[in-house]
């Protein structure tokens, strides 16, 4: 008997997870949610292809729709969730997987989110179900990678941590290919983020203190800055226990002066403003003329460093 697993979001993320609980996870059963049925399905094809059976099955569902998540969650008798959604839906499925019995990871990536799930452990302990929230590569494998390194040493002080997962063959002009939620990028890119600073938790804004990192051929040159999101939890576990504790995220040269460009014009704002009458979000603006410029294509080949 194997165990019964639910990916809520079908993007690359999602699909690549599915694939590993398929190979290494002894799933019996791996319903695959997305609001769009064509991406569900087409990622419950994949992923059975790669495995050599039929263990992955699809499903049409709107993460937003609690009640539906919930209800298709009981439905299917599912053990344990990946939640591969834009970081603002993690709070409400963490409630659903509390109220269904059911233990759930996610992506992470929002400091504010992340404190809301995790003042909703004592219900999680009552229902005896585990909620592990910021489990991507950054927040997530980082700060792995960070206390196993930590854990090696006799009193460990300073911790630096770099990160990014960039294009094989970069283009011009972003020289950035975007693999995963618009909506988690740019979220990286505004407000402030929580690092370890003389001991203390300490907020320290977005898209600062620029620095240059050289790597051995083919990667070259790559800039490095501040991004929000990427420690969240471990800088509150760890003050007063380091005096430093930080993270940085690393792009081609160029890279960092176009996105103050779209920082100091505001487009990274959440804020509604007046255009001709109607009230925009300017951070949905910039989604609509980004992403269709730096979307990754399924033949585009990645890398991701940690240091």
């Amino acid at each position: 008997m194997g165990y019964r697993y639910a990916i809520i979001g079908t993007g690359r993320q999602g699909t690549a997870a599915a694939y590993d609980l398929g190979l290494n996870a002894e799933a019996e059963l791996i319903l695959m949610a997305d609001a769009n049925p064509d991406a569900a399905q087409a990622a419950v094809e994949r992923v059975n292809t790669l495995l050599g059976r039929e263990v992955a099955t699809p499903t049409a569902l709107d993460a937003r729709d609690t009640a539906g998540v919930q209800a298709e969650l009981e439905q299917h008798r599912i053990q344990a969730m990946l939640a591969a959604t834009p970081y603002y839906m993690n709070l409400g499925l963490t409630e659903v997987a509390i109220a269904a019995g059911v233990s759930m990871t996610d992506l992470g990536g929002n400091s504010d989110v992340v404190f809301a799930q995790l003042k909703l452990s004592p219900q999680a302990e009552q229902t005896g179900v585990s909620i592990v929230p910021d489990c991507g590569l950054g927040p997530g494998m980082i700060t792995t990678l960070a206390l196993y390194a930590m854990e090696a040493l006799d009193e460990p002080q300073d911790v630096f941590i770099w990160d990014c997962g960039l294009p094989q063959k970069p283009t011009p002009p972003w020289n950035y290919r975007l693999g995963f939620s618009i909506e988690g990028l740019t979220n990286e890119y505004y407000g402030d983020c929580v690092f370890i600073r003389d001991g203390k938790a300490t907020l320290v804004p977005a898209l600062e203190e620029l620095e240059l990192i050289e790597f051995p051929a083919p990667i070259g040159t790559l800039e490095a800055f501040t991004t929000a999101g990427g420690i969240t939890s471990a800088a509150r576990t760890f003050a007063g226990h380091l005096r430093t504790l930080q993270n940085k995220t690393m792009r081609y040269p160029g890279h960092f002066a176009a996105l103050k460009v779209i920082q100091q014009l505001g487009l990274l704002s959440n804020d509604p403003i007046d255009v001709d009458g109607q009230q925009i979000r300017p951070r949905s603006v910039l989604h609509t003329l980004w992403e269709p410029q730096i979307r990754a294509r399924s033949d585009e080949r990645d890398f991701a460093l940690i240091l």
